[in-house]
Order: structure tokens, then C-alpha cells, then sequence
């Protein structure tokens, strides 16, 4: 009987286990995880140990002798190769900013003429609409003054023309009151 009390008051226990809201387990993962993070990057980026002084100083002793052994002309040549190399990369590196600014000078230079043209251009349109309105403008005028003058002559002629008719009839009328006399 005891035994069975003591196995029951298990199953109680484990059966009771709280309640937890999703948003409470996702910040205990969260906690977690930032934890395990934080904890991780220490051991994942051990510092490096340096080489003792004593190694380093063998390891230049034993270059230079390397060096010693060969020949002053093995040297010299090297040194005179190496110097060579050094300076067609610099011309070459220097050669190729020179090309650059070149180019960018003449892109420049290109932009500059053809805004120079275009401006050219837009100058002589603008003349030549500027004369074209002028033109215009006195043609206006000169058909204006045409038909004006051309008005002014035909008043004139029916003018000279009423007078004449006005004299014929002051004719008719005085040879009509000299009959009747």
C-alpha cells in the first residue's frame, strides 16, 4: 500500500505542470538562446598565443643565413629585378591612372563642345524665329498700308465719281430751269 501512495504522489506530481502562454515561452527561448549566444562566443574565438621571442629570433637567423648563402650576383640581380618589377607596376599603375584622367578629360572635354553646339543651336533658332516674327511683322505692315492705300483710292475715285454725277445733275437742272424761262 505504501508503495502505491508513493507511486500515485509521482503521477500527481508530474501530471501538474502550470500553464505557460505562448509569449512567455518564446521570451524564455529568446532569453535562452541570447544566453547561449553570449556564452558561445568567448570559447568560439580563442585568443592566439604568441610564438616566444626566442623562436622568432631563430626564425630571422636562419632566413638570413639562407640569404647568405647565395651568391652577391644572385643578389644583386634580384634586388636589380625586383626593383625593375617595382617600377613597371608603378608605371603601369601610374600609366593606367594617366589613361583615366585622359579619358576623362576628353569625356569632358566632349561634354563641354557639345553643350557649346547645342547652345550654338538653340542661339541660331532663336534668330531665326526672331527674323522670321520680324518678317512677319513688316508683311503685316506693308499689306496693311497696301489696303489702306488702296481704300484711300477708291473713296477718292467714288468721290470723283459723286461730284461728277453731282455736276451733271446741277447741268440738268439749270438747262431744265433756262426752258422753262
Amino acid at each position: 500500500m505504501a508503495e502505491e501512495v508513493l507511486t500515485n504522489e509521482i503521477d500527481q506530481a508530474v501530471n501538474t505542470t502550470p500553464v505557460i502562454s505562448t509569449d512567455e515561452n518564446e521570451q524564455k527561448t529568446a532569453q535562452t538562446e541570447t544566453e547561449s549566444a553570449v556564452a558561445e562566443t568567448p570559447e568560439s574565438k580563442p585568443k592566439p598565443k604568441r610564438a616566444p621571442r626566442k623562436t622568432v629570433e631563430k626564425e630571422a637567423a636562419v632566413v638570413e643565413e639562407v640569404k647568405e648563402e647565395k651568391t652577391g650576383e644572385e643578389v644583386s640581380e634580384e634586388t636589380v629585378s625586383s626593383e625593375e618589377e617595382n617600377s613597371e607596376e608603378e608605371n603601369k599603375g601610374e600609366s593606367k591612372n594617366d589613361k583615366k584622367k585622359k579619358k576623362m578629360k576628353e569625356k569632358e572635354k566632349k561634354a563641354v563642345a557639345e553643350k557649346k553646339e547645342k547652345l550654338k543651336k538653340k542661339k541660331a533658332v532663336a534668330k531665326k524665329k526672331e527674323k522670321d516674327a520680324k518678317k512677319e511683322k513688316a508683311k503685316k505692315a506693308k499689306l496693311k498700308a497696301k489696303a489702306k492705300k488702296k481704300a484711300k483710292a477708291k473713296k477718292a475715285k467714288d468721290k470723283a465719281k459723286a461730284k461728277k454725277i453731282a455736276k451733271k445733275k446741277a447741268k440738268r437742272s439749270k438747262a431744265k430751269k433756262n426752258k422753262k424761262k
